[in-house]
């Protein structure tokens, strides 16, 4: 399970909440006994409800209801329940909601994809990029793991990718290999990729031995031409697709003959829709 700080978990609410909440304040109805409840409106992969009970410790909320993340729920299924003050719940109503619906959102998303990629290659690998909107890595990082994907990269430490700026600076791919030879056992074991945009280019960096090829905005016609070119050499290089995959073609890109299909399509859409109520547990008047 990814881990979220208290400090991490503080942020969020002082975001939305740095003193104190006015209306609720104004209308003096901070103290009275109530009960908050997250409620799907469309089939939808719900993500962060890990988060939003830390969320609900913090401020005097019991938990009485509890969806853990990656769940894959139908319409109108309430998934989510607390009891406190309803000053609390007032206070925390806007970031459970924003949490909830943009992490499950990218969830769902991604969860639709890897069905569809699956439908046309069930042995596809479906993984997301590091280009997420800044500040959300770790929520996105989380919601594409409860859409049953993986990480392409979490970040420029854990990972060696060389793109078409990096050998530039090598004096052209052609230098790459021996490159490579030189500087491979400071790799630590780590898989190594190399980005290229041309066919040409993809078949002369399988001669050097890398463990992955990345095929940047390439036809899933190209893609099978590659992999058959592969299968001849004998070489045991992966391939992986990347650029413009959406919902639409990857079908196709599954189909291709690409071990891995590398997107970041779904962490832009629409939030998940769900709804959120406070209600009063005992009658108020």
């Amino acid at each position: 399970m990814l881990y979220f700080t208290d400090q991490e978990i503080d942020q969020l609410m002082t975001e939305d909440v740095p003193y104190f909440d006015l209306t609720t304040s104004l209308l003096r109805l901070e103290n009275k006994p109530s009960k908050i409840q997250v409620t799907t409106r469309e089939p939808t992969v719900v993500c962060c409800t890990e988060e939003v009970m830390k969320i609900f410790n913090k401020s005097g909320v019991q938990t009485t209801l509890f969806t853990p993340s990656g769940e894959h729920l139908e319409k109108d299924v309430k998934f989510l329940e607390g009891e406190g003050l309803s000053g609390s719940l007032f206070t925390i109503a806007r970031t459970i909601e924003n949490l909830l619906r943009y992490a499950s959102g990218i969830a769902t998303r991604t969860r639709m994809l890897l069905e569809k990629a699956h439908e046309a290659n069930p042995d596809i690998m479906v993984a997301t990029t590091r280009k997420v909107i800044p500040y959300t890595r770790k929520i996105a990082i989380k919601a594409v793991n409860s859409g049953g994907a993986t990480i392409h990269r979490f970040g420029l430490s854990e990972s060696i990718l060389i793109y078409k700026n990096h050998y530039h600076f090598l004096g052209g791919i052609e230098n790459l290999e021996k490159r490579l030879k030189e500087q491979r056992a400071r790799a630590g074991g780590k898989m190594i990729t190399v980005e290229v945009e041309t066919p040409a280019d993809a078949l002369r960096v399988v001669k050097t031995g890398v463990d992955v090829v990345q095929l940047d905005k390439f036809s899933p016609a190209d893609i099978r031409k590659i992999r058959k070119a592969i299968l001849k050499s004998g070489s045991g290089t992966k391939l992986a697709a990347a650029g413009n995959i959406t919902i639409k073609n990857v079908s196709d890109y599954a189909g291709s003959g690409a071990d891995i299909l590398v997107t970041s399509w779904p962490y832009y859409g629409e939030p998940a829709d769900m709804t959120i109520s406070i209600q009063p547990i005992f009658d108020l008047y």
